[in-house]
């Protein structure tokens, strides 16, 4: 830095130091105040007066040279002075040792015995040996804090003072007045919500206990227990699982107290429509159901809308499962409506239907004609719940009586008979039905021909003697209503007897059983015919062969009834009536009468024919000596003021 010119620019920077001699940042203020103390202030300080000083031998302090220097004029000392030197300072060291414990116990001897004025502290173990010698008593010192400084504007530093708690006095006055202010407004606001809430808490319990009165079943709601703790079942128990879970609704609380329902039980409520339909025209329709009691309070309506639409839909959803089961007896399910055959007004009309569906309750289409077939949907609908509810009931039942014994097979669920009950009331009533009015039509003919015979009609044989089957009931625990419905289940036996026109004096009968049952093994009305001994004879019919014989349908039976009915007028009345001129030539309803005509022998044929609700009687002959055959006949339809068949017979054959 020496060697370079006067003219050359020289910039003061520290020089990039290695990394071991680089000074931290914490010890460089440290280094600057050495320097200070060393050089003076550093704005003294320049590149020019430093190299000077290393020039010159100045770098070093003066007092460290001078002391260098007369040390080496000095002799160096002994070993001896050495250790007496040693040995004094070592002197020296003791006795200030000394000297400042002296200071320190004397210190904590005082200042114990400032501190034992007070007369709960114990402080015997502070004090000092020497001390305790001296005896002096405890508490005999004391602090002074000496003369207060004197002021001279001591005045105006007590007006500043008052002014001061003045001002402290008045905010502490109206921080408390904004405490009170604001006590008050919060038990005025506390003091409403309590009125609010106590306002809402009456409004859903009084709502609570209206609804438990009517006769809901209430119970515990686990979740959200703060804003719904109860929940109503207002489905019914022994529903499928599907309806049995939605049958649960929490009563939540709204902000005015009112209980609100399940967002699900929003929803429309629907109801079942039973339609008749005739030749494709509806001609009646089902009605709402009623709605029992009345209520003001909203929420028990639409709890009531809620379980009648969930047991409508039920319904709905069983009798549909059971369609897929009932396709061979014509029932089908088109467009979520369901079509089943029904007996018509006249037995052989045959194309009555019943349409079911399940609609929403405010559907304008609902029972809004005057129709003349009303009361026969509102038949079939009322029927069709009374057969749920009875199915609901009968679930309860058998769950009540003892387990079958346990199996590794699982029973299975099958579906309540409720169109099959349905279908068999209406097969049994059009075979019956048609079976009675081909007899009434029989027994009116033969009558009008002068043939007395009784007819005895039922329906159903277990209606007559209802009464006497439930009183005689081994079910007990089962109500009337539900032994009466369990009657519908059970297969329908209708029973019917004509007594035979050949014998009026001991008449003989025929009985004709109808049994009806969807299912196994009759699948539908079955006919069974039970044939007295005179016919019997008259088929010629061994003693082995039953005398009972079955027809599937009422055309079948109607026809053999009209052959063994015109059999026994022929081979039974007409052979009483003629005796050994009477000759029966076939198995066939007719037979032939030997006569005179004069001197002459004639053999008449007489042909006994019942059909179509008529009897018709036909009577031929060879008339000698032209041999020319002539035939003449009569026939009776049942009304009054027809000779009698056995006088006309015997004005043709005599």
């Amino acid at each position: 830095m020496s060697g370079a010119g006067p003219s050359a620019s020289v910039a003061l920077r520290p020089w990039p130091a290695p990394q071991k001699e680089a000074i931290p940042p914490a010890d460089l203020f440290s280094r600057v105040h050495q320097l200070t103390i060393e050089r003076g202030h550093l704005r003294s300080i320049t590149e020019k007066s430093l190299q000077d000083d290393i020039d010159t031998g100045k770098d070093v302090a003066t007092d460290i040279v001078e002391g260098v220097e007369q040390s080496q004029k000095k002799d160096a000392p002994t070993r001896q002075e050495r250790v007496q030197e040693i040995a004094q300072k070592q002197v020296e060291m003791y006795q200030a040792l000394d000297w400042a414990s002296f200071a320190a116990g004397n210190a904590l001897d005082l200042v114990a015995q400032l501190l034992s004025r007070d007369p709960v502290k114990n402080l015997d173990a502070s004090f000092s040996e020497k001390y305790k010698q001296q005896r002096v008593p405890k508490g005999s010192f004391g602090l002074d804090k000496g003369a207060p400084p004197d002021r001279s504007d001591e005045k105006e530093e007590q007006q500043r003072i008052q002014d001061t708690e003045k001002r402290r006095q008045l905010v502490a006055r109206g921080s408390r007045m904004e405490a009170l202010e604001w006590s008050t407004d919060s038990f005025l606001k506390a003091a409403g919500q309590l009125q609010t809430e106590v306002h809402k808490e009456t409004t859903y319990w009084n709502e609570i206990m209206s609804i438990s009165q009517r006769g809901w079943s209430l119970q515990r709601f686990g979740r959200e227990s703060r804003n719904s703790p109860f929940a109503v079942r207002y489905g019914f128990a022994e529903a499928s699982d599907h309806f049995k879970a939605r049958g649960l609704a929490p009563l939540r609380m709204s902000k005015d107290g009112s209980i609100i329902l399940d967002p699900t039980l929003a929803l429309k409520p629907k109801t079942l429509r039973v339609r008749i339909s005739d030749s494709g025209k509806v001609v009646g329709t089902s009605c709402l159901p009623t709605q029992g009691q009345t209520t003001d309070v909203a929420v028990e309506r639409s709890i009531q809308l809620a379980r009648d639409s969930l047991f409508e839909e039920e319904l709905y959803h069983e009798i549909s499962l059971e369609t897929r089961q009932l396709l061979a007896y014509g029932v089908e399910l088109r467009n979520s409506v369901i079509h089943l055959q029904a007996p018509g007004p006249d037995p052989n009309f045959t194309d009555r239907k019943v349409l079911i569906d399940c609609i929403a309750r405010d559907d304008e289409t609902l029972g809004s004609q005057d129709q003349s077939e009303n009361w026969m949907a509102q038949n079939v609908a009322e029927a069709l719940r009374l057969l749920l509810t009875h199915e609901h009931r009968m679930r309860l039942f058998r769950r009540s009586q003892l387990p079958s014994p346990l199996t590794k097979q699982k029973s299975a669920r099958t579906n309540p008979p409720l169109l099959r009950t349905l279908l068999a009331a209406f097969y049994h009533l059009n075979a019956v039905d048609s079976l009675q009015a081909y007899l009434a039509r029989v027994a009116s003919v033969l009558n009008s021909a002068g043939l007395r015979v009784s007819l005895q009609t039922t329906r159903e044989t277990t209606w007559v003697s209802l009464t006497n089957l439930i009183a005689e009931s081994t079910k007990k625990d089962l109500s009337a209503t539900d032994q009466l419905l369990e009657v519908f289940t059970k297969p329908f036996d209708g029973l019917a007897t004509l007594s035979l026109p050949s014998n009026e004096l001991q008449p003989e009968k025929i009985t004709i059983a109808t049994r009806t049952y969807i299912g196994a093994p009759t699948f539908g009305a079955e006919h069974k015919v039970t044939l007295p001994p005179s016919l019997v004879s008259v088929l010629s019919l061994s003693q082995d062969q039953k005398r009972e014989f079955k027809f599937p349908t009422t055309e079948e039976v109607t026809s053999y009834l009209d052959w063994v009915l015109s059999l026994d007028l022929s081979h039974t009345l007409l052979t009483k009536e003629y005796g050994r001129r009477a000759v029966i030539m076939s198995k066939d309803p007719h037979i032939s009468v030997i006569c005179k005509e004069g001197k002459e022998r004639v053999q008449k044929d007489v042909s006994i024919q019942l059909a179509d609700g008529k009897l018709s009687v036909t009577v031929g002959s060879n008339i000698p000596p032209e041999n020319v055959y002539a035939e003449q006949s009569c026939t009776w339809d049942g009304t009054k003021g027809e000779p009698a068949l056995k006088d006309k017979l015997k004005s043709w054959v005599g």
